[in-house]
């Protein structure tokens, strides 16, 4: 789902803004760095109970971390919000079709049948 891929990027980016590894965010958060990692992969749907660990890790409240991750989709074109392409991969944001700035693959062109001639 988009917003749990928007919660990772914003988890990552914070992590990485702080100097943290995973390691460091997962023992001030008392979560796996299993589960800190397949999160932050959009591997993992995080449960409140975790996802308000890693807020109190931040320092700051569970719906600050959330609301972050909606800015930051209100941001995305609303084809892009419902598209099943992800947008955000390792906590960045990708383009596959940099002409729509979209995810999804550019449809080539197929190439025309070969046309025989007609025998007479």
């Amino acid at each position: 789902m988009p917003e749990n891929r928007a919660l990772a990027g914003v988890i990552r980016r914070r992590r990485e803004r702080r100097g943290w590894t995973l390691s460091e965010l997962a023992r001030r958060a008392g979560v796996s760095r299993q589960m800190l990692g397949g999160v932050e992969d959009d591997q993992k749907n995080p449960s409140l109970n975790v996802t308000s660990r890693i807020a109190r890790a931040f320092g700051i409240p569970l719906f600050q971390l959330h609301l972050e991750a909606f800015r930051w989709l209100e941001r995305q074109p609303a084809s892009c919000r419902k598209c099943h392409y992800s947008c955000v991969h390792r906590g960045q944001q990708k383009w596959l079709n940099e002409a729509r700035q979209c995810t999804r693959p550019q449809k080539t062109p197929s190439a025309p049948a070969a046309t025989r001639p007609v025998a007479r």
